[in-house]
């Protein structure tokens, strides 16, 4: 699930176990449908607007118009690709076991191969590889993945490194997060946008962290750029649950972290403050996306249900300016509902 309007999945068929097959649903249709049709891909990814699927078999990558139905582009990999998915509309991102790749699809270039990118952190090489992330102007890049902490004695926890890679100064640093995205967003006081880098974090029995990062280059008449640390709430029945997925509604200035037992955590975006949570399913929530409006976050758990989620905005305002006696937070809160 790449955008609120495409449900993509690779499965084994129902009347064929042995034979796999790939459905995808337009969520943006009146009448969502779906479309299934048999294939021998290990893996398949929906365009994030065009009706472009991809699929992946090994080393080999087929792209095709499902309107049209017709092959666009096609290549293969030297390097084994261990993730990849839609950075946006144009542009693949490919992890493989050394290198990251772009494969730039649009015109005048769309025939062109995947281009190596950067190289990947150590710190990753005993992990999995579960989300590519990068910012809109392409300047700043995330990889995260997950490994398991054998050292403690205890396989039930589970940490995360997430490579935060800047193509302007070509530098990368490993963080500890086991998720991360990166949005636009105008912070008070600002005249212009700047890129935020959110990083969400816990160790297993600890209380969580999420990181609200604001990048660079600096932007004149915009404010000195911030740097945000503040808890997650973690009850204590849930020693091993860890943020999963990060999601942003600019419009609304929340953040939202998904975690493993199927939570939704809700932070300030300007402070980083915890404000409330939620259970919105009782599997693992593994994938999240926010609305064309932002106003709704559509998330998908491990039984296949398709989750729309959308916070009760005066109940909000209420439980920050009484509960938690945060009124300028509040009232920040408030003026970002009204614009939508």
């Amino acid at each position: 699930m790449s955008s609120h309007r495409w449900l993509c999945c690779r499965h084994t068929s129902k009347k064929k176990k042995r034979d796999n097959c790939v459905t995808v649903i337009n969520l943006t249709s009146r009448t969502p449908r779906p479309k299934t049709w048999p294939c021998t891909a290990d893996s398949a990814i929906m365009n994030p607007r065009k009706p472009w699927l991809a699929l992946k078999l090994g080393r080999h990558f087929q792209i095709f118009n499902i309107v049209a139905e017709k092959q666009m582009y096609r290549c293969t990999m030297k390097d084994e690709v261990q993730y990849w998915t839609w950075l946006n509309e144009d542009v693949i991102g490919m992890v493989g076991s050394k290198f990251t790749y772009h494969w730039d699809l649009s015109p005048p270039t769309g025939f062109s191969r995947p281009v190596r990118a950067f190289a990947r952190h150590p710190k990753l090489n005993f992990c999995q590889i579960v989300a590519y992330k990068t910012d809109p102007s392409f300047r700043w890049f995330a990889v995260v993945g997950l490994y398991r902490e054998y050292d403690d004695g205890d396989a039930n926890s589970v940490c995360g490194v997430t490579q935060v890679y800047s193509a302007h100064y070509n530098h990368s640093i490993p963080i500890d997060a086991q998720a991360a995205t990166f949005a636009k967003y105008l912070r008070k006081g600002n005249q212009k946008p700047t890129s935020l880098l959110v990083l969400a974090h816990r160790s297993a029995g600890q209380p969580g962290k999420i990181h609200i990062i604001e990048l660079g280059p600096f932007i004149s008449g915009n404010y000195s750029l911030t740097n945000n640390t503040e808890q997650l709430l973690f009850d204590d029945k849930s020693f091993y649950d860890f943020p999963v997925c990060v999601q942003v509604s600019t419009t609304q200035g929340l953040v939202y972290v998904f975690t493993k037992s199927g939570m939704v955590k809700v932070s300030d975006i300007q402070t980083g403050l915890y404000l409330c949570s939620a259970r919105v399913s009782h599997m693992a929530v593994f994938t999240a996306i926010t609305d064309v409006e932002e106003k709704r976050i559509v998330a998908l758990d491990r039984c296949g249900k398709l989750l729309a989620i959308k916070i009760k905005e005066e109940a909000l305002l209420t439980h920050v300016k009484e509960k938690m006696k945060k009124r300028i937070v509040a009232d920040q809160l408030e003026k970002s509902f009204a614009k939508e």
